[in-house]
């Protein structure tokens, strides 16, 4: 279902907790925080960050009925700045974890979704499940259920992941590889994909 109204901070925490978990053996946060505890520890600050972000503008978030999971499409052309997380109210984790941070957005600069993706484009940013209920069909439907209303309006949806073993879950969702890059230097793949109806 899509939320009616903005998230608490209650909630916005209990999703970034869900998203520490969920996060934790991604590719681009293994590279930037080597140690597992530290980056659960970061994780939870940076998606904080993240989701507050994401419920002050005008991102369409979709949550399940049971808060077991969390999708949201945001703007393919809407840039997060530092200045938009400095308005969140935990930004003081960019100095704690100042090496995560840096060599986490050192990573990111190197994306250029604005060059891969037209202005009419949601991408699906970020989506995660509950790890007790993955397997379960959620983030399947939550990504659905904004395929659905976006595509209706005229919108095309993208997306980008770092992990090659999540290509084959959008592939079967309808979304195709448009343009891949590697990064040498952090060792870490980009894949964008779009949404394409015949595809599925």
């Amino acid at each position: 279902m899509k939320a009616d109204k903005k998230l608490s901070n209650k909630t916005v925490k209990y999703f970034a907790k869900m998203a520490a978990e969920s996060y934790v053996n991604d590719p681009v946060h293994v590279y930037a925080t080597k140690n597992e505890n530290l980056r659960k520890r970061f994780l939870y600050h940076f998606l904080l960050e993240r989701l507050a972000t994401s419920n002050r503008q005008d991102d369409l978030i979709y949550v399940d009925e049971e808060n077991r999971g969390i999708c949201i499409f945001r703007r393919a052309h809407n840039d997060y700045t530092v200045f938009d997380f400095l308005l969140c109210p935990h930004w003081v984790f960019l100095y704690i974890y100042a090496v995560s941070t840096i060599k986490t957005l050192k990573f990111f600069s190197h994306l250029k979704p604005k060059k891969i993706f037209t202005k009419d484009t949601y991408l699906i940013s970020p989506v995660f499940v509950d790890k007790a209920h993955q397997g379960k069909g959620i983030a399947t439907r939550l990504i659905n259920e904004g395929i659905e209303e976006l595509t209706a309006k005229g919108y095309k949806i993208g997306l980008e992941t770092q992990n090659p073993d999540n290509v084959p879950f959008y592939e079967r969702l309808g979304f195709r590889t448009i343009e891949h890059i590697y990064c040498k230097g952090e060792g870490v793949h980009n894949y964008y994909m779009l949404y394409d109806e015949n595809s599925r």
